[in-house]
């Protein structure tokens, strides 16, 4: 009987040795929230693809539009190409690279920036032309982050005194 009563002890003792330690869950424990949002993840360095309607004030005033693509090197800094067609008395043709300097602004998925660049333009005769300019940018995250924007330059026109202000408003689409 003796040795019964060993076994049966060996056995329910190497039983409980086998199974692990045990653990009960403590109902008083914090329950950690979330992590926060960081905010609008829109701005990554990127390529996009835009529409834009704008136009010309100085001596002719002019609505027209263009296309443009855009680089973004990172959320801080992009190369812009355009190109917008104006109806002036003859078309204005306007061909522009700039660098773009943003500050996004990630909890409202807005970036305010400048921008700084050259190009020429064409209406009757080619110029070369310097431009300076900001804006501001929406991203819409919703809508694949694609981008609402609207800025305004200011163009120095090689050498004559016909300086000039283009206004934009457009649609930009992250690829």
């Amino acid at each position: 009987m003796k040795s019964l009563l060993t076994i049966l002890a060996t056995v329910a003792l190497s039983g409980a040795a086998i199974a692990g330690p045990v653990s009960y869950k403590n109902p008083k424990a914090p329950v950690m929230p979330p992590p926060a949002p960081t905010g609008c993840e829109c701005f990554a360095p990127g390529f996009m693809l835009g529409a834009f309607g704008g136009g010309v004030l100085g001596e002719e005033d002019a609505l027209g539009g263009g296309v443009l693509a855009e680089y973004a090197f990172s959320p801080y800094i992009a190369l812009q190409g355009s190109y917008g067609l104006y109806a002036t008395e003859s078309e204005h043709h306007q061909f522009d690279a700039a660098l773009i300097l943003r500050y996004p602004i990630t909890s409202l998925c807005l970036a305010p920036y400048a921008m700084v660049g050259g190009g020429f333009s064409t209406n009757g005769e080619t110029r070369g032309d310097f431009l300076v300019g900001g804006g501001l940018d929406l991203r819409i995250p919703s809508a694949s982050c694609m981008s609402v924007f609207a800025d305004g330059a200011w163009y120095v026109l090689g050498d004559s005194d016909d300086d000039q202000t283009i206004v934009r408003l457009g649609v930009k689409f992250p690829f």
